[in-house]
């Protein structure tokens, strides 16, 4: 049976004054979106994005360096 994703972390986002997903007069860019900015403050959602990425495996812990990595990563 598969396991439904508790979407819980996302209930600070009623609280979200204005802003806008694409900025008046410019092309749509994710990276200048007031509300993915404006999402991406709210402590529980950066917490699920990291558990999401290290859950799939898609991030590892380097003891040594006491550093976070993507799986993919080459110096």
């Amino acid at each position: 049976m598969k396991k439904s994703l508790n979407y819980d972390f996302l209930k600070s986002a009623k609280k979200m004054p204005p802003l806008h997903h694409r900025l008046p007069a410019k092309e749509f860019n994710i990276m200048e979106s007031e509300v993915a900015e404006w999402l991406c403050r709210i402590p529980e959602v950066r917490q699920k994005i990291f558990d999401m990425a290290n859950r799939k495996g898609l991030i590892v812990y380097d003891q040594d360096s006491s550093t976070w990595r993507g799986t993919d990563y080459e110096d």
